[in-house]
Parts: structure tokens; C-alpha cells; sequence
């Protein structure tokens, strides 16, 4: 099962997210800050990560040089999500590939989990299973 970790200080963000990523079938643990983000990876690392560029305390950049420092071998995919001007060329400075401007279109983070973790069938409750 593919693991993703969202970090987002925006509870409704991060709830909307959370959901879609999980109701695609991903294992979803969530952080409002970098602390509890760095919290999650010392724990298990995630197949991708979702990060909110601003975020008070420990902000995007900062969680990077932390998670990098304390995890050498950390090759998690980061996506970079920012209502910021300039995101382009502060995710190449972070040496982030993707990057999703805010607002965003919720179908775009289930794309990009689907190209960064493996794919698995969405997990059926029992309530949808065929009587």
C-alpha cells in the first residue's frame, strides 16, 4: 500500500486532502507543522509527501534542511503546495520537482499519488460490498 504523508497548517486543506488521497486506497498520515512532520518520518517514511510551503513554527524549506540533516538517505518525492508568488523557482532552489499552485483541483493531488506511489485498488468498506 502506497504511504503518503500531507503536511498542511490549513485543517480544511489538510482534511480535504487526507480524504481524497485516502479514498483512493493510499495510507494517509497527516502534520499541521514540520515538527509533526519530522515526528512521522523518524516513525516510517512515507512513498510521497505533500508539503505546505508556509506554515508557522517549522515551515516547508526549514522541514527540508531538518528531514534532510537527520535523514541522509531520505528519497521521498516531495510535492510543494503554496499559494506563494514565485513557486516555481522556490521549489527549484528546495530541488522539488512538482509543485501544486493554491487553489488546486483535488483530481490533480490523486494524479500525482498515482504517479509517485503504487497504485492499489480503493479499499472497500463493508458497506459498499455486493450483498
Amino acid at each position: 500500500m502506497g504511504r503518503v504523508l500531507v503536511v498542511e497548517d490549513d485543517p480544511d486543506i489538510l482534511s480535504s486532502l487526507a480524504e481524497v488521497i485516502r479514498e483512493d486506497g493510499y495510507e494517509v498520515e497527516t502534520a499541521a507543522n514540520g515538527y509533526q512532520a519530522l515526528e512521522h518520518l523518524s516513525a516510517q517514511m512515507p512513498d510521497l509527501i505533500f508539503l505546505d510551503l508556509m506554515m508557522p513554527g517549522m515551515d516547508g524549506c526549514r522541514f527540508l534542511e531538518e528531514a534532510h540533516h537527520r535523514f541522509p538517505e531520505m528519497q521521498v518525492p516531495v510535492v510543494l503546495l503554496s499559494a506563494a508568488s514565485g513557486l516555481s523557482e522556490k521549489a527549484a532552489r528546495l530541488g522539488i520537482r512538482r509543485y501544486l499552485p493554491k487553489p488546486f483541483e483535488l483530481e490533480n493531488v490523486t494524479q500525482i499519488a498515482h504517479e509517485y506511489c503504487p497504485h492499489i485498488p480503493p479499499i472497500l468498506l463493508d458497506s459498499d460490498r455486493p450483498v
